[in-house]
């Protein structure tokens, strides 16, 4: 399972309460724009990737100051940014500032307080969820959508997801469209392929493959869902 798809924005004071109090265990990571941040973001992601046990709240710095000004107040632990916090129960277990999260810090603090057995996944079904590809594709076949808009919108949220997207969901994704680059595929040269293709006659109509798509993604939606 992909870090992103546990993954929770948390913009107010009443994202942080609800989150923590959701899950076992969280993690809270404050984020700004600086280099520093984004290095700390890649120790936080390797090593906590193996463990989908984890939910993650992320906190963007200056504009969630609100959630992040709640999170010191709940916890005692003065704001930073990049911070990490790793909870349980909702108990603050360490943190990290700037540039303590690293390795040497934070793989032997994560070892020392998580649990040795990972626990049942977590997903955020807001990341996981299918449904705004099922939107276009209601919009479409409803006629509500032209094929050229819905090519571009559609294609343009794939390819933006496409590096975190489990197998499973690029591979029922990408199925409706001619892509002989998977995951790294342009959304102009798809269009240009289907274009093709349907001039030479080579292509069922979008619609009906459309509709056949969206069949299989409501099953697969249905799935993910049991399995919250």
């Amino acid at each position: 399972m992909s870090l992103r798809e546990r993954v929770f924005p948390l913009r107010t004071p009443e994202d942080v309460d609800a989150f923590l109090e959701r899950f076992e265990l969280t993690a809270i990571f404050k984020a700004s724009t600086s280099d520093k941040t984004l290095e700390a973001m890649r120790y936080v992601q390797k090593y906590l990737e193996p463990r989908p046990d984890v939910a993650i709240g992320i906190i963007r710095i200056p504009e969630d100051r609100p959630a992040s000004n709640h999170v010191e107040a709940r916890t005692g632990i003065q704001h930073q940014s990049p911070q990490f916090i790793l909870f349980r129960q909702a108990r603050p277990l360490f943190d990290l500032d700037n540039w303590k999260i690293n390795p040497e810090q934070l793989e032997p603090l994560l070892l020392q307080h998580l649990p040795v057995h990972t626990g049942k996944p977590v997903r955020n079904p807001a990341v996981v969820g299918l449904q705004a590809y099922l939107d276009l594709l209601e919009r479409f076949i409803a006629g509500q959508l032209s094929e050229e808009r819905f090519q571009w919108g559609y294609l343009d949220r794939l390819k933006k997801e496409a590096e975190w997207r489990s197998d499973e969901d690029f591979n029922l994704l990408n199925s409706l469209f001619p892509n002989p680059d998977g995951r790294a595929f342009t959304p102009g040269k798809v269009v240009a392929l289907e274009f093709q293709a349907q001039l030479a006659g080579q292509a069922e109509p979008l619609v009906e493959r459309a509709r056949r798509l969206r069949a299989r993604v409501e099953a697969l939606q249905a799935t993910k869902v049991d399995a919250l």
